[in-house]
Order: C-alpha cells, then structure tokens, then sequence
C-alpha cells in the first residue's frame, strides 16, 4: 500500500501565485455612479412639478403608479402614513393628564410642553 516516490521526477513549473482580492471598501470607492444627492434633487424637484392630485382621487394608486417613476415614493408611503391604531395618542394623553393635575395647574404652556417632551422621549 505504500507509494513508491521517484526521487528522480521533479516539478518544475513554478507555483503561481493565488488571485489577488480585492478590497471591498477600494472597490465600492472605484465605482463611477451619478452622485445620489443629484439625482435625488432631480427626483424630488421633479415629483414636485407632478400636477397635483384631484380631491377625490386615491393617494395609494397614484404612489403606486408613479413609484417607477419615482423611487422616492416609498419613503412617501412609510413616513407620512397614519398609525392604524390611536393606542400612541392615548398614551400621549395619559401622561399629559398626569403632568398636568391639580397639584401642577400652574404650569406655563412651554413648561409643560418642555416636560412632555421629555417624558414622552426618554433617552
């Protein structure tokens, strides 16, 4: 079972080198695009220029009809939309209620706005 070695035979060719890799971060930097804050000034200037939409016409079909168009539109669709339940005003009531009591009815306006702020955002 053993292998005979011809010490005779030799490989001369010599050993090449593995393919070089390439760094990701040089070559995402190497890229020759259209600069995005460009082309997303032009988008948004152009959907600006879009005839508006009639009173009674549906918002969601024309998003979805102009979202080739404009890739912006997405971002239209998820931060101007309007939460499916109240359960965040209610909360944002609840705690107004409890700041402003009868112990605290002397609150200036600022002042209270300026202790909702930061009871509803803590961080």
């Amino acid at each position: 079972m053993a292998r005979s070695v011809d010490p005779t035979t030799t490989d001369t060719s010599p050993a090449e080198p593995p393919p070089m890799k390439r760094n990701k971060f040089f070559a995402l930097a190497n890229r020759s695009s259209t600069p995005r804050p460009t082309l997303s000034k032009t988008e948004v200037s152009l959907y600006l220029n879009q005839p508006c939409l009639q009173e009674d016409g549906d918002p969601l079909g024309y998003l979805k009809a102009k979202q080739p168009e404009f890739p912006v539109t997405r971002l239209v669709a998820k931060y101007l939309a309007i939460p499916a339940t109240s359960a965040p005003v209610e909360r944002l009531f609840s705690t107004a209620s409890k700041l402003f009591g009868p112990e605290r009815c002397n609150l200036s306006d600022k002042r209270f706005e300026h202790l909702m702020m930061i009871r509803c955002n803590p961080q």
